[in-house]
């Protein structure tokens, strides 16, 4: 150990002891976010979607399209949930008299589009913008354009094909019918209580002053051109039983119900192909692992200082 200290040059010394408290700092921080994570998902119960709770609830069930309209990959062309893509091009560069390549990412594209989650009885939408995504199919292929010219089966290459191409694409995907695990914000809502009757009488007579002759024929009764006091207390009077109709008709839609990021910004929003079980075994394991280079780290900066003093 002694002669690993000595050979850090002096005026390196406060670099290398920074940087080994910035890994304890590190590993302090992924250990809290996957330990918080792994006590939600094991304190929060599994709620059903037809008796779930306005609000932080977690839900399972299978991912499907919203009305069959499939959502397409951008790079394999595959029908998905949810897609997020990548193209990176590989560059050769010398550093210190050697030769070493890396890829640089010159494209990315994420999905926001909703899909649908249901147990069997019920469903609701899901919004997965800011979602923390666990355990998603991943694919990656390579070739000598910066688009792939031909789309991938969900079979992704061997390392082999980096060596002879110049740009890799990865995708990552939730597909239609795998069983999913959301923990988020469960919210419902229906037409008629978006919006007052005022609101839809509102929508109504600005629809009707769109067109103008259209509406001085119809409540114009003395034909002067234009809409007296008297003449536009029967408009508004039309109007109020058009609108009541309208709202009597939004009261008959079914109600909405959505799974999106917490209005808590310290709530995490997870959507995992991940079994519950497996999943916060992923957490134990990544904290633990997080407070062991955590512990380890500050054990070295412990070192650093006593043998450097």
């Amino acid at each position: 150990m002694n002669q690993i200290l000595a050979e850090i040059p002096p005026q390196d010394y406060p670099y290398v002891l920074g940087a080994v408290i910035v890994a304890a700092l590190t590993g302090f921080y992924f250990f809290m976010h996957n330990w918080k994570r792994l006590r939600i998902i094991e304190d929060t119960p599994t709620a059903k979607l037809r008796s779930a709770h306005q609000g932080y609830v977690e839900l399972e069930g299978k991912g499907q399209f919203i009305d069959d309209r499939p959502i397409y990959a951008p790079l394999s062309n595959h029908p998905c949930l949810w897609y997020r893509s990548e193209i990176a091009q590989q560059e050769t560069f010398t550093e210190r008299g050697r030769t070493q390549t890396r890829w640089n990412v010159v494209y990315t594209n994420t999905s926001d589009h909703r899909f649908r989650l249901t147990d069997g009885v019920s469903s609701c939408y899901v919004d997965p913008d800011h979602a923390e995504i666990n355990g998603i199919e991943k694919l990656v292929w390579y070739g000598n354009s910066e688009w792939p010219t031909r789309t991938q089966i969900l079979e992704s290459q061997s390392i082999v094909h980096a060596m002879t191409n110049n740009y890799r694409y990865s995708e990552w995907l939730i597909l239609p019918g795998q069983p999913l695990y959301i923990l988020g914000q469960f919210s419902t809502w229906s037409a008629a209580t978006q919006k007052s009757m005022r609101d839809v009488m509102i929508n109504v007579i600005n629809d009707w002053k769109k067109d103008q002759a259209a509406l001085r024929d119809r409540f114009d009764s003395n034909k002067d051109g234009n809409i007296d006091q008297q003449e536009w207390e029967v408009a508004r009077s039309e109007a109020h039983a058009a609108a009541q109709q309208i709202h009597d008709e939004l009261a008959l839609e079914p109600d909405t119900s959505i799974m999106a990021k917490p209005n808590n910004p310290s709530r995490p929003f997870i959507i995992s192909m991940y079994p519950q079980a497996l999943l916060a075994r992923k957490y134990r394991r990544s904290g633990y692992a997080a407070l062991t280079a955590c512990i380890l780290s500050i054990c070295a900066a412990a070192w650093l200082v006593h043998a450097h003093g």
